[in-house]
């Protein structure tokens, strides 16, 4: 294999990676939206994080910025729902 076929396969696989990564983001946003939780908003983060993180994003300044903007916000989420009372605790 030539490096130029090398280079276009791990591009290729570096793509479906982000490809991957933005479906898992939209399913942890879905479960999110059904069951607001801490445990799902870290997840979040993290996923917003590798996204962010990710060598293809570069190639695309609208998603990167939005990325950005998306890991302050849902941290905010993820500090919403920790500071809220767990119910159904016997005192």
């Amino acid at each position: 294999m030539s490096n130029e076929d090398r280079l276009i396969k791990e591009n290729s696989n570096s793509i479906n990676m982000l490809d991957r990564s933005q479906a898992r983001l939209f399913y942890l946003i879905t479960q999110y939206s059904l069951h607001p939780c801490a445990h799902i908003a870290a997840h979040i983060v993290e996923q917003l994080t590798r996204l962010y993180q990710h060598p293809n994003i570069e190639l695309m300044p609208a998603q990167h910025y939005i990325y950005s903007q998306s890991i302050n916000l849902w941290r905010s989420h993820l500090l919403t729902n920790t500071r809220q009372p767990i119910h159904g605790i016997v005192h």
